[in-house]
């Protein structure tokens, strides 16, 4: 009888266990399927904008007057591809006057604004959020609200890629006014 109930058990367990497996693939393929995914905005933008770039160009020195600015920036998809990451690390000024300037930045496609968000922080204890419509024939302009060592201030931040053969030109200026005049803050090309 012993016997006679191990064949019997035996394949039941076996049985069971199986579909036990299956009920927690079937759990598990349900939550990957519900999981959002990554808008393609961002998978467009990594792949147009991804590696490293030289940078050159024009940046206003804590006096106000323009400096050379150089360095570098590299661009991936970051946070499981939900998030464009710009990181730059260059200097402004040459020779003894020269300061090291760095900045981490996050952007991401918000589907239900249709807008990019992007949030900034950089070496000198400035941060920025801000906000820009998508790219348009090469072109895109983001605003948003900055905190730093001068105090509160709006700034705007333009890119141009409608030419790769010239590089990606970008530039910024702001605002201490509430928008009523605008002053430039940077001006560089970057290529590849």
């Amino acid at each position: 009888m012993t016997t006679k109930l191990a064949f019997v058990l035996v394949p039941l367990l076996a049985t069971s266990a199986l579909a036990g497996d299956d009920t927690k693939n079937d759990t598990k393929k349900k939550a990957e399927e519900a999981m959002p995914k990554a808008p393609a905005e961002i998978g467009d933008r990594v792949k147009a904008m991804a590696g490293t770039w030289k940078c050159d160009g024009k940046a206003s020195g804590m006096d106000g007057k323009q400096v050379a600015f150089k360095g570098s920036m590299t661009t991936k998809a970051d946070l499981d591809g939900y998030w464009v990451h710009d990181s730059f690390a260059g200097t402004m000024g040459e020779g003894k006057m020269a300061m090291q300037f760095k900045f981490e930045s996050y952007s991401t496609y918000d589907a239900s604004s249709k807008k990019w968000r992007t949030l900034f922080v950089d070496n000198m204890g400035g941060s920025m959020s801000g906000m820009a419509d998508p790219m348009k024939d090469g072109k895109m302009e983001s605003a948003g609200e900055m905190m730093g060592p001068m105090g509160k201030s709006q700034f705007k931040d333009h890119t141009d890629v409608s030419d790769m053969k010239k590089g990606a030109h970008m530039w910024g200026e702001m605002s201490n006014d509430t928008g009523k005049t605008w002053k430039p803050v940077y001006d560089m090309t970057c290529k590849k």
